[in-house]
């Protein structure tokens, strides 16, 4: 048998490819559909931020603050706003006399911080009839507090890390001594990485399922229009396949690209009216956050070739899958065959992540189907090391490489397939005799 696919099957790939790219972007399902998705996206973050418990941060009604600072400490006024945003149109003024005291307006506040023999004092003056509340008296003068901390530990040469751990507050929990024994750091980390695995396997399930019923629904349409006959006269069989593959990654990869930028637009607006700081801060209660995994740009790498490989195989598998069925009914029940498979790996991910013994975290590495969905964040969350990852990339390269051969020699021949959907049996009698074609 000859196994060389030849640079001769790759000729038309560029026609096909700009001609499925073209019907993609004018088709009005896909328009639909992405308007829907990207309206989707812009009020996620909203949405997401207002479940979390954020709320609208609201600007302080105190619009001047006049301090007086006797402590001999140089304080930072100028971190307030960064502390607490409420205070973000705040004026805080260094004065060096009491004289403002008696034209201190209604919206205004005056703060006296003075050193005592062995402590400190906060005085905070305001006028009879005050606009604001006591409470953000209150919060104005924590602030304070805290910057004068800061500013005695600076003095004393501390470290900024040495600085946050002395200012930092205290979390008190109460617990049975059953809940004390089982709970501890190994809980944590495992919410995280079950956390992780989850977001990574439904993105990868999503992805799969897009590029499936995409592919499948493309080789179809196309033969049962009779236009995959007309494509062959000068296009070759794999460069048809090919041609369509990247069309559709192009299309889904641009269409992720748009969705990641429409989300980070719709935070940055929405920070600016609600508290956004509740998403970042529910990660980071989950142990999700840069110190805990291998957050960096390697991982990056990791993941963005974890990807393509993984839709490399779905993609040259849903097309096999694709011809062989011969009218647009066949589409669901060719797409759901090619689900089904990737919900192997999806099921087996989620439970291997549970289990979490190397000779489970080696197993579901290396094996295709189940790789794609484990090897980058196996990697994320130090389980493997690199030289495992790049093991499974070799193994799934060898199965694309397989795929990519089987298309290139039956491709044709299920293209011009008329009949009933191919099946187990109705594959190995087309490879069967493909095979015995060749050798004779």
């Amino acid at each position: 048998m000859h196994m060389k696919i030849s640079r001769k099957d790759f000729t038309g790939t560029g026609k096909v490819y700009c001609f499925t790219l073209s019907q993609m972007l004018k088709g009005k399902a896909n328009v639909i559909t992405l308007v829907i998705l990207l309206v989707l996206a812009v009020v996620s973050i909203p949405v997401m931020t207002l479940l979390m418990g954020g709320e609208k941060t609201a600007s302080s009604d105190i619009t001047s603050v006049y301090v007086k600072n006797d402590t001999g400490y140089q304080l930072a006024l100028e971190d307030v706003p960064i502390i607490n945003d409420a205070f973000a149109d705040t004026s805080f003024t260094e004065v060096a006399e009491e004289k403002k005291i008696g034209d201190i307006g209604a919206s205004e506040m005056y703060l006296h911080l003075d050193r005592k023999a062995d402590s400190f004092e906060i005085e905070a003056v305001t006028a009879e009839t005050k606009s604001f509340s006591d409470a953000e008296v209150t919060q104005c003068t924590e602030i304070f507090s805290m910057l004068l901390d800061e500013a005695r530990y600076a003095q004393q040469e501390a470290t900024p890390q040495q600085i946050a751990v002395l200012t930092g507050g205290y979390s008190i929990r109460t617990e049975t001594v059953s809940e004390f024994l089982e709970s501890g750091e190994e809980e944590d980390n495992f919410d995280a990485r079950f956390g992780v695995q989850m977001a990574y396997s439904i993105f990868v399930l999503m992805l799969c399922t897009f590029v499936s019923s995409y592919i499948i629904q493309k080789v179809i349409e196309e033969k049962a229009s009779k236009l995959a006959e007309l494509l062959m006269v000068s296009v070759k069989p794999f460069a048809m396949l090919l041609g369509k593959i990247l069309a559709v990654m192009t299309y889904v990869f641009g269409l992720i690209v748009s969705l990641i930028v429409v989300i980070g637009g719709s935070y940055m607006i929405t920070g600016r009216f609600i508290d956004t700081s509740v998403i970042t801060e529910q990660f980071a209660a989950m142990g999700i956050n840069a110190e805990s995994f291998r957050i960096s740009p390697a991982a990056g790498l990791v993941l963005f070739v974890s990807v393509l490989l993984g839709y490399l195989t779905v993609s040259l598998f849903s097309g096999l899958i694709g011809t062989g069925c011969s009218t647009t009914e066949d589409v669901e029940p060719a797409n759901m065959t090619v689900v089904m498979l990737v919900l192997i790996g999806y099921l087996a991910a989620v439970i291997a992540v549970a289990v979490d013994t190397p000779a489970i975290n080696t197993a579901v590495t290396l094996i295709p189907v189940v790789s794609i969905f484990c090897a980058p964040t196996y990697y994320i969350t130090g389980s493997i090391g690199i030289g495992m990852v790049a093991l499974s990339w070799l193994i799934q390269l060898i199965v694309i490489v397989l795929l990519a051969y089987v298309c290139a020699k039956v491709y044709r021949d299920l293209m011009m397939y008329r009949g009933n959907r191919l099946k187990l049996g109705g594959w190995m009698a087309m490879l069967g005799w493909k095979h015995t074609k060749e050798a004779h």
